[in-house]
């Protein structure tokens, strides 16, 4: 089951959803993928697609009131979808190089979309986004490691 971050962005004001997308949860356009059906996403049990959607965009109050209820549900539920990553990508400096350095986001934010100025999210905000993240993944390693 997914699991969602819902917070402001202490810099731009801009609420924003960050939903975590594990094998068997479903993603993409009005949710019509499922996560590990196709064969490269398979080995990625570890590794959850991470979504990021802004709540306050026009467009989101646009497909709120469109009279297709999936794309409304998920506009009111999570927003515009603006991008997504593997955790991997997010947790590591350089997740296919050597030596495994984690990603220190209190240096830097995140350009989420080159090319709408408001689909940045400042350090702050990824450092919160992050440390929700990585406690949802320990406790699903917990939980994994209470079951084994």
């Amino acid at each position: 089951m997914s699991v969602t971050y819902k917070a402001i962005d202490p810099d731009s004001g801009i609420r924003w959803c960050v939903r975590m997308v594990f094998i068997g949860d479903q993603y993409g356009l009005n949710h019509c993928l499922t996560y590990g059906d196709r064969e490269y996403d398979q080995d990625k049990h570890d590794d959850p697609l991470i979504e990021f959607y802004d709540m306050d965009s026009g467009a989101a109050a646009i497909m709120r009131n469109t009279g297709d209820k999936t794309e409304a549900y998920l506009a009111e539920e999570y927003g515009q979808f603006v991008s997504r990553y593997y955790y991997s990508t997010l947790k590591m400096r350089d997740p296919l190089g050597e030596g495994g350095a984690l990603t220190d986001w209190s240096e830097r934010g995140l350009c989420l979309d080159g090319g709408v100025d408001r689909w940045s999210v400042s350090s702050e905000f990824m450092v919160d986004a992050m440390a929700a993240i990585n406690k949802e993944m320990e406790e699903r390693k917990e939980l994994q490691h209470d079951y084994a």
